[in-house]
């Protein structure tokens, strides 16, 4: 395996760990808890990463024949994602493990051939030619990256549902240079 892909799966799966740690103990209630009536709870962030992870699978595993490739497709692929909390999360953790199972299981040329990025980077910009001799990490790095941002989205609102409850926040410690 590429010595590269090999650092960036164990980016990956470092992250996703820290990632599933930091949501054990969500209840029902505050998984649905919305700091505005148009806001986004934490259910409807995790079932938005659970279609990103299934289309990140579904590309890897069938390249252009995904069954993910119109409209319908897509919109039964978004009816399909689980209505409680801890069933999404649970299936989000097994899509990610086979994600990492079948990059761990494919070769880099292989990858290559898949018209997976397309969409994972959308068509904002043609890629730099350094991102595309590495499909694969690029990939990766997407998955590490979409991640990420919705990570301290999570964070924020489990901050927020504590602090509304006259809780102290789970991720910002008392901090003496910074009074709240």
């Amino acid at each position: 395996m590429d010595e590269a892909l090999q650092l960036v799966i164990a980016m990956s799966e470092r992250h996703w760990k820290r990632f599933m740690d930091e949501l054990t103990d969500v209840t029902p209630e505050e998984s649905h808890w919305r700091p505005l009536p148009q806001a986004n709870n934490m259910h409807v962030i995790l079932q938005h990463l659970w279609i990103e992870e299934q289309l990140y699978v579904a590309s890897l595993e069938h390249g252009e024949q995904s069954p993910y490739q119109d409209p319908a497709s897509l919109q039964q692929l978004t009816e399909s994602v689980p209505r409680e909390f801890a069933r999404t999360l649970e299936e989000l953790e097994e899509l990610h493990n086979r994600f990492i199972a079948v990059l761990r299981s494919t070769t880099l040329a292989d990858v290559k051939q898949q018209a997976v990025l397309s969409w994972a980077f959308g068509d904002r910009a043609p890629l730099p030619a350094e991102i595309r001799q590495h499909w694969t990490a690029a990939l990766l790095f997407r998955e590490i990256q979409h991640l990420t941002i919705h990570e301290g989205q999570l964070r924020t609102l489990r901050n927020l549902y504590r602090k509304t409850r006259g809780e102290p926040a789970l991720f910002f410690p008392d901090n003496p240079t910074f009074p709240a």
